[in-house]
This record gives structure tokens, sequence and C-alpha cells, in this order.
């Protein structure tokens, strides 16, 4: 972990407006070169380093930053990856600890997410939605859950594989489910543990990778949405539709990771 002054908008020496920093800001032994999204809290930059490596950032936003709570998110985070460690999350590079903003340095995976496969080819898809299984599986080992399953957050490397991203909402597994994406959250929260709401959110997005659309619209179950009725032409399709329908109603009450580990087994061979 290093630490250093960070510029922020709270800092004359920030370079250009609030909007724009950190661009070409250097942070570290990284210069923030164009940003890549940003969410509820955080927002992540593309950055090289003078050998010509390529890294993401991730820092909170602009309002958030010097709050001591939104930094100890960020902070949290790299802990979890550096402690996890697994093939099929995110690598961190490091932690750039300042004075008001931490930043979390991570690998840059440039090949996108996994939005445009929703309701491609089972065999299009299944690679990384099994990834996603064993990075759940990397997590359960050390007793935590994801917190925030979600298409947006499985990213792609430069060789095509996936990992699982933003460790944010990361938590116990038996604490109490909380939702961080209403699309992919638990109809009622009361009684339900992290674990429940992982698995009900990779049930969702089993769905919503076989059928192409959420399985309770944008507002999620919590709304009072019906279960859309979808029968997809692809027999594949059709069986992890079937799948992650039972384990919705069931709101992710199944038996464990084995459950979507068989589901991807009972489908192996058939999808090329």
């Amino acid at each position: 972990m290093r630490t250093r002054a960070l510029a922020t908008e709270f800092d004359a020496r920030a370079i250009g407006t609030v909007v724009d920093w950190p661009n070409g800001e250097n942070l570290g032994t990284w210069c923030a070169v164009a940003p890549l999204g940003r969410g509820g809290t955080a927002e992540v930059w593309r950055a090289v380093a003078s050998d010509g490596r390529e890294a993401a950032l991730k820092l909170v936003r602009p309002e958030w930053r010097g709050h001591a709570g939104a930094n100890a998110l960020i902070r949290r985070e790299h802990d979890v990856l550096r402690a996890v460690r697994s093939p099929h999350l995110i690598e961190p590079y490091e932690l750039i600890d300042g004075e008001s903003a931490a930043v979390l340095v991570l690998e840059y995976l440039p090949n996108g997410d996994l939005v445009p496969l929703l309701g491609a080819q089972p065999r299009q898809w299944l690679p990384a939605f099994r990834a996603v299984v064993a990075a759940l599986a990397a997590l359960e080992q050390h007793g935590l859950a994801h917190g925030d399953l979600k298409a947006r957050n499985v990213l792609f490397a430069a060789d095509g594989s996936a990992r699982l991203a933003d460790l944010t909402s990361a938590r116990p597994l038996d604490a109490a489910a909380a939702v961080a994406t209403a699309a992919y959250g638990l109809p009622a929260l009361r009684g339900a543990s992290a674990r429940d709401a992982d698995y009900f959110a990779l049930a969702a997005l089993l769905f919503e990778l076989a059928t192409a659309q959420l399985p309770y619209g944008p507002r999620g179950a919590a709304a009072g949405t019906e279960l859309a009725a979808v029968s997809p032409g692809d027999p594949i399709a059709a069986r992890l539709t079937e799948a992650a329908v039972a384990a919705l109603q069931a709101r992710g009450r199944v038996p464990g990771l084995s459950y979507f580990s068989d589901v991807i087994e009972s489908v192996r061979g058939q999808h090329g």
C-alpha cells in the first residue's frame, strides 16, 4: 500500500475542473487518461504507467471524496480482493491511500462486460457464467458474499476470460441481505441472508442471459412485478431458464453453488 497526497476538488493542485479530475493526473506510477464508467459512489478510470502497462483506477466520485465512509469502502474492497485472490475475480495491483481519496489500482479488462451477450446462444456466455460461479465459491471460502451480482459486474480480459468485479458491497455470508441493484434483488429482505441474496441474483443473471430479459423487470421483485413468462426456443436456453426460475421462486434458497454448477454440467456437451 502506498500513501501520498492526492489532488481532489478540495485541493488547489487539482487539474482542470471537478468533473475532469483525475484526467491527466499522475497517481503514483499511474497516469489517468480516460474515464471508463461510474456507479453510485465510485468511478473508474483507465490509466497507463510509464512502461506502457495499463490499469483501472477506482475511486469515489467527486462529491464523495474526503468522505471517510466512502473511502473506507474502496480500502475494504482492496483488502477483500487481496485476501481472496481468485483468477475469476478482478486482480488488485495496489492501493494508493491519499489524504482525502483512496485509489484502488486494478487490472485493466478491455473487452467490455456481459451485457452484449444477454440472449445470445448459451455456448457464448456459459464459460463466463461458470467463472462467476467459481468466483462466488472463492468468496464463500472466505465467508463472504459478493453483494451486487449483475451483468455489468462481469468483465472480460483481453484473452476473453471473465472476471467478477466490484466488491464494494461484499459482506459476510450470514449477514442480513441487502439490495445493491433493484433488478437483481430479493422480493423481501426480512429473514434473508447475504448468501440468499447472492444466489437469487445469480439466478436472475442466469435468467437474463438465457432470455435477454430481467426476470422481474428493472424495478425488481421487490416492486411486486410478476416473474416474466418466457420460453426460449433454444432447448439449452430453455433448460437453463427453468433452473433459474426454480431458484428465483425459492428466493435463492437452493442447496448451494452446487445447484448452479449442476445446471451447467447438465447441458455440458450440448452447446458446442
